[in-house]
């Protein structure tokens, strides 16, 4: 697929210099042009997506309700181990 995409891409390096998970990929095949057939036929599609958006509440109450209840009976724990794990892990990875 490399092969094929640099050859269309106008791309000569080989694909030897890939490493196959896209990390070492040339620059991707261009984007088509606005107003292009390509794009016209997504239109109801991105439409689609932006009403589910839009639809979808910021904080979904079926999950905040459990995690509420739990709280003000005093039941709910944090791991605290796993919290601390996960911390240093963010600070770690990220930069």
């Amino acid at each position: 697929m490399n092969k094929l995409r640099n050859q269309v891409a106008g791309n000569s390096s080989s694909p030897a210099n890939h490493n196959g998970n896209g990390a070492g990929d040339p620059d991707p095949l261009p984007a088509p042009a606005a107003g292009s057939a390509a794009l016209l036929g997504n239109d109801h599609l991105i439409d689609q997506v932006r009403r589910i958006i839009a639809e979808t509440p910021e904080i979904r109450a079926e999950k905040v309700a459990p995690l509420q209840e739990a709280l003000d009976a005093g039941a709910y724990e944090v791991d605290v181990r796993r919290l601390a794990n996960i911390l240093i892990t963010k600070l770690i990875l990220e930069p």
